[in-house]
């Protein structure tokens, strides 16, 4: 984990490297992207749930699943799952796959959204029934809800990737990017719509290239990606922004999508980074 003279030294690179992000570039090749197609927030928590479960393997493709899924709600996805059966979410989405996500992943995700926001009215007031929990504890309880009202009747594999369990100790990744969107900003690539978390509590969505970068340059020295490595980065984030600690998420994660870190060292890639003086690469 990063100490605070560590943090000192880094705190300006890191901001270096935001400002040369482009994130109004950048967002047309992210997930977040396709959530600014959506103009009411009840709209943009559904489509950034959805986005957030596919949001694994190249953005090309997911994009391409999540727009998939969404062609059938129309311009309202929130309404469209306040008022379709869902009994009937098997048949529309009958034969859609990506990856390891099936239609009855799917339709089972989609019954799941649409039970919450039938009973408390959106996701976000969902999230603050739980309002005297911890942020992780809320979320779990989210999921929980979510995963309840599943078509099937058992717990499907499946849908359990979609949408893992913050208490089960993985990094959940997909998840606290979810968080993110709805949280901070609205910046033009984050929108800012939910104020029932604080941007103070919010965990970095870790996955394997994520991890390496932050291994790279002393925020973690954990080697499993898991929860435990999640809070260990925040923590070293804390020390830059302790109000606003993933505000380094995005500019960190573009440098691999966008090809500029390739996980080795190389007088094509390096040179020129603004984290090179402190990369341990």
């Amino acid at each position: 984990m990063l100490n605070a003279e560590q943090a000192l030294i880094l705190k300006p690179l890191l901001e270096e490297l935001i400002e040369r992000s482009a994130p109004d570039e950048r967002r047309s090749h992210d997930p977040v992207d396709l959530v600014w197609n959506y103009q009411d927030p009840c709209d943009q928590e559904v489509v950034a749930l959805i986005t957030s479960c596919l949001a694994y393997g190249r953005v090309s493709l997911l994009k391409r699943a999540v727009a998939q899924v969404l062609a059938p709600m129309g311009h309202h996805p929130a309404e469209f799952l306040r008022t379709f059966k869902p009994a009937d979410l098997p048949e529309l989405y009958d034969g859609f796959v990506y990856r390891m996500s099936r239609a009855a992943d799917i339709a089972d995700l989609l019954a799941g959204i649409a039970h919450v926001i039938l009973k408390h009215g959106s996701l976000e007031q969902a999230y603050r029934h739980h309002g005297g929990l911890s942020h992780t504890e809320a979320a779990s309880e989210l999921v929980r809800a979510v995963r309840a009202a599943r078509l099937r009747s058992d717990m499907a594999r499946g849908l359990a990737y979609l949408l893992p369990d913050p208490r089960d100790g993985s990094s959940c990744k997909r998840l606290h990017l979810f968080f993110r969107w709805v949280t901070r900003g609205p910046d033009g690539i984050d929108l800012g719509i939910w104020t029932a978390v604080s941007p103070a509590d919010l965990i970095m969505p870790l996955d394997t290239h994520t991890s390496r970068l932050c291994r790279y340059i002393g925020l973690t020295d954990r080697s499993t990606v898991d929860a435990k490595m999640a809070l260990e980065v925040t923590d070293s984030l804390r020390l830059l922004d302790p109000d606003d600690p993933l505000r380094y998420d995005f500019a960190l994660c573009h440098l691999g999508i966008s090809g500029r870190c390739i996980h080795r060292r190389s007088a094509e890639h390096c040179p020129g980074c603004p984290i090179e003086g402190v990369c341990t690469l």
